[in-house]
């Protein structure tokens, strides 16, 4: 009896036994019989295709691992791909625990991956479709690739081709994933194709690839791992040390830049910021970015010869895209502002025709409709690039861009011991693009700013400060034998408004609107320069022998009316003791043309004067100076006519200038300027021959 009970006991036992062997050997054996249950497994959960090949070898027991000689995983259905990932003698670890939870629709975890050949294809379509997105990828929240422990690449290749992000990358690699304690973990890699259309080659190093190429929008999920950065992107040279997540979702970045290359619109380009033309700059400074925003602290910035600093936000989830910021430095150079208004420049097509100054390419309209800006400027000093005009100090305004208008609010700046003040606008919507301007003047002295009209020989950057310059004024006014010091002083206050439309600089100017009213006040003329623009030689000759001194201004206007591009001086006059001198005429900034005259009224007589008007024609590239032939060759064939008849002493009459004594308030905005000349005796020009305003005649 006792024997019939220990059967049941000893068949259990035995199939126990059996069982236990049956799971050595299998655990010895790597359960070669589970493979093709464990591909469909994996690509009913993934929904891709999956093929585990050559040398299958399975562990359940701790540690868990499989090994493959070829491990293939497939695109998603829709693309036309050879795989997503295809990889040679691999060794994937995992924890029990990490696929329940990834049973539960958790984000899969690999404890360990290794290979000896990785080969993997990250495509994203423009309608949102993922190569690593399955057939249920809908109702699955494990779409994300899986986060990794380890990863080990012997020779690794990642195309990377993100249609919503503009990417399309070649990135090849080599080394391990790890955590950022391990000494060994890190990877090199090289990087080249397109990013947001600009061809890229850069030679990376970065403490891991999973993180990187990751897509989580947390840092929990995608902690940051160093990343240095070098090489160049378009033409523009780039190098970053930091770190890094996430570049295939909401990418993080924070580390030290440095990049030059030939342009800052180049640099804004792949970000989509709107940044101007420019000479080649070299910045160095931090970058970040978090949660779509970018942050630019610029230490040193030289772009061209200006050299900038400051701090800049971009923020490329906001609707539209928005630049914050302020920037400020000792120097902004107005030339490297020229490619940014079409001037000409190094690199870049230079659209203005031969024989014309006015730059004619066209600016980058629709660039100021893809984002708004506001942005403080404070710079020490702006240097218009000539000797002969004194550079401005302490400009200040603010960079606002709204809904594609463009506006220099509250500019200011100081010169010369006076102020700019004032705005401008352009508006990229309308049709053509309209520009405005409107600025202040206000006690800039006229010999401190333009250094032209000095006279001494000290050199341009000497040129004395605002104090000396208006004791050198009030000196000259109290008359005296004191030495000129400049041909034209004073203090030159007005104002301007203008408008224009166009998409160059030169159509706005060509279609330029508007007036400029300006009023030198305490001012002086030099004695020699109101005789050589009369033509009195025997005063000249006089001034040069017992030598020039300034003349106190009575009054000084200058008062010019532009209307559909042409100028005209309405009037422009400077009255001192000996002479009132005029300008009138016009210039035609659509075709570059000059047509002016300078007319002198003397107040005193002269007993040698050839008084004829001083001509200005020509073009802005090629202006030319003479004397209007009709008046001058009148005066000569009289005094030759009265010498043959009378005498020499005869033929002196013509050429006395009797004077017209004072004018009663020459400068009064009543005021009317001589009458211009002819259409026969108006210097050539496209615009020479159209009448002006009817104005009293000077005198014969």
């Amino acid at each position: 009896m006792q024997r019939h009970l220990n059967t049941p006991w000893r068949l259990g036992a035995l199939l126990i036994l059996l069982v236990l062997l049956g799971l050595v050997w299998s655990e010895f054996a790597g359960w070669p019989f589970l493979r093709q249950p464990l591909e469909r497994a994996i690509a009913s959960r993934s929904g891709l295709p999956t093929e585990l090949k050559d040398g299958f070898k399975l562990r359940l027991l701790r540690p868990p691992q499989l090994e493959v000689g070829h491990l293939r995983v497939g695109a998603a259905p829709g693309l036309d791909l050879p795989h997503l990932l295809d990889a040679r003698d691999v060794q994937l670890r995992w924890r029990w625990a990490d696929l329940w939870r990834w049973r539960q629709g958790e984000r899969l975890r690999i404890r360990s991956l290794q290979a000896s050949t990785l080969d993997a294809h990250l495509i994203r379509r423009a309608q949102g479709l993922a190569s690593w997105q399955g057939d249920n990828a809908e109702k699955k929240k494990d779409t994300e690739l899986p986060v990794f422990g380890q990863l080990v690449v012997g020779q690794g290749r990642i195309v990377w081709v993100d249609q919503p992000l503009e990417v399309d990358l070649l990135i090849q690699l080599q080394g391990r994933e790890g955590t950022q304690t391990e000494a060994a973990a890190g990877f090199d890699g090289r990087i080249e194709g397109r990013y947001r259309g600009l061809p890229l080659k850069l030679q990376v190093q970065t403490g891991g690839a999973l993180a990187l190429l990751g897509d989580a929008q947390s840092e929990k999920e995608t902690p940051w791992v160093p990343l240095t950065v070098r090489g160049t992107v378009a033409s523009s040279s780039l190098e970053f040390d930091g770190r890094a997540a996430a570049l295939l979702g909401s990418p993080r970045w924070d580390g030290a830049l440095h990049v030059k290359g030939p342009s800052l619109a180049q640099v804004g380009r792949p970000l989509g910021v709107t940044l101007p033309q420019t000479p080649p700059f070299d910045l160095h400074g931090h970058i970040a970015q978090t949660a779509g925003v970018w942050a630019l602290r610029v230490d040193k910035a030289t772009v061209g010869s200006s050299q900038l600093e400051g701090e800049l936000r971009f923020d490329q989830h906001a609707q539209p895209r928005r630049l914050t910021g302020q920037l400020s430095g000792p120097k902004l150079a107005l030339a490297d502002l020229g490619p940014a208004v079409g001037a000409r420049s190094a690199g870049l097509p230079d659209a203005t025709p031969p024989g014309r100054v006015l730059p004619h390419r066209h600016f980058d309209l629709p660039s100021l409709q893809a984002m708004d800006a506001d942005v403080q400027m404070d710079v020490d000093t702006l240097d218009f690039g000539s000797a002969q005009l004194a550079p401005l100090r302490g400009l200040k305004t603010r960079i606002r861009l709204d809904g594609g208008v463009l506006r220099l609010q509250d500019l200011q700046a100081r010169v010369a011991g006076g102020q700019f003040k004032g705005s401008t606008q352009l508006d990229a919507n309308a049709e053509p693009a309209r520009w405005q301007a409107r600025l202040q003047l206000s006690g800039i002295d006229m010999a401190g700013w333009l250094r032209g009209l000095r006279t001494d020989k000290s050199p341009p950057r000497a040129t004395p400060n605002a104090a000396r310059l208006k004791s050198e004024r009030q000196q000259a006014r109290q008359g005296g034998e004191q030495e000129t010091q400049a041909y034209l002083t004073g203090e030159l206050t007005g104002e301007v408004d203008v408008t224009g439309v166009g998409q160059s600089t030169a159509e706005i100017l060509g279609s330029l609107n508007g007036r400029a009213q300006l009023n030198i006040r305490d001012g002086t003329l030099s004695y020699l320069a109101t005789e050589v623009m009369g033509l009195d030689v025997a005063q000249a000759l006089g001034v040069l022998i017992q030598g020039d001194r300034p003349l106190p201004l009575n009054c000084a206007r200058l008062d010019l009316v532009a209307r559909k591009g042409v100028v005209e001086p309405r009037p422009v006059v400077l009255d001192n003791a000996d002479s009132t001198l005029w300008l009138i005429g016009r210039i035609n900034l659509e075709h570059e043309s000059l047509a002016l005259r300078v007319i002198t009224q003397p107040k005193d007589w002269s007993p040698l004067s050839l008084r004829a008007p001083i001509t200005i024609s020509g073009t802005l590239a090629q202006p030319q100076v003479g004397i209007e032939g009709g008046r001058l060759v009148g005066r000569v064939l009289g005094a030759l006519a009265l010498g043959a008849l009378a005498g020499p002493v005869a033929a002196l009459l013509p050429l006395i200038e009797q004077g017209e004594g004072n004018l009663e308030q020459p400068c009064a905005p009543r005021t009317r300027a001589p009458t211009a000349p002819t259409q026969a005796a108006t210097p050539a020009g496209p615009s020479a021959g159209a009448p002006a305003p009817a104005r009293p005649a000077p005198p014969r």
